[in-house]
């Protein structure tokens, strides 16, 4: 028998997103860091199979960029494979950026420990030194929030 999770309190979730950027044109990291700032926050206000995500998202992030890079001319394309999803922000002066959401469980112990740690580290080498179990190298390494 399945047992459901009654804890609704931000340290009970039971999912995350892992924010990844790999294209983010000339766009300060203050404006990379508010953008995933206010991405992480509406994925996290959203329910996990809420089935018209993708679109308010969408229609989220053009408002919220309109605003942040004082462009009127702002395109966004979302594509949600499987819990995840992939944004293309295409900008007028041609400075595009592109990051992906990675819908990650924390249905195990092992998954929110590696959520905690990874949190705290800047990059993937990092992660050897620190003395794990292999097992948990590469979960950990898949929080480690990312840059570039």
């Amino acid at each position: 028998m399945a047992t459901k999770n009654f804890c609704k309190a931000p340290e009970c979730e039971m999912h995350t997103f892992v924010l990844h950027v790999g294209l983010r044109g000339n766009h300060s990291d203050e404006k990379i860091e508010a953008l995933k700032a206010e991405l992480a926050v509406f994925l996290k206000t959203q329910p996990e199979n809420s089935r018209n995500i993708q679109p308010s998202l969408k229609q989220h992030l053009v408002g919220f960029l309109n605003v942040l890079l004082d462009r009127i001319n702002t395109l966004v394309w979302v594509d949600k494979i499987g819990s995840s999803f992939f944004i293309v922000i295409s900008v007028q002066d041609g400075k595009n950026m592109v990051i992906w959401a990675l819908h990650q469980s924390l249905n195990r112990l092992r998954h929110q420990a590696s959520k905690v740690v990874g949190h705290f580290l800047t990059n993937r080498e990092q992660v050897s030194l620190l003395g794990l179990p292999k097992v948990l190298e590469e979960d950990v390494k898949d929080f480690i929030p990312t840059r570039e």
